[in-house]
């Protein structure tokens, strides 16, 4: 099975969680929703046995990374100025990673570890490496 963790539980996030929930047991996943808000990522995922709620502080580093450590791909719904913690961790522990921002200077600024690391980062209509092993 693979774990799919998305954080951010917001309205953006919405259509992606319906989908995913849609397709999990077809595809054998799990999605983890992660959000500040429990009673949030709860109401989103509803009964669905394929996905798990939880809720943190997204500052929280050792919690952050317990879940990138265990999940075979990000998304981060997470507002702009959060994503380059979720990046920084992702390219530590070699998880690929989607989100819904553009490219910033902090994310370019990963570019060499995430080329050497052959990693796949989709940042907002930006391919900064397409490349998957």
């Amino acid at each position: 099975m693979k774990s799919i963790l998305l954080f951010g539980a917001g309205k953006s996030a919405t259509v992606l969680i319906d989908y995913l929930l849609e397709n999990a047991i077809n595809e054998d996943w799990h999605l983890i929703v992660v959000d500040a808000d429990l009673a949030l990522a709860q109401s989103k995922i509803g009964n669905a046995q394929a996905a798990t709620a939880v809720s943190f502080d997204i500052t929280n580093t050792s919690e952050r990374i317990r879940y990138i450590e265990k999940a075979d791909i990000v998304i981060s719904m997470l507002p702009p100025f959060l994503h380059i913690e979720v990046a920084k961790d992702c390219v530590a522990f070699q998880k690929n990673l989607l989100t819904a921002s553009y490219v910033d200077d902090a994310i370019r600024e990963l570019q060499p570890e995430i080329e050497k690391s052959k990693l796949l980062f989709l940042v907002k209509w930006d391919w900064i490496l397409v490349l998957i092993i």
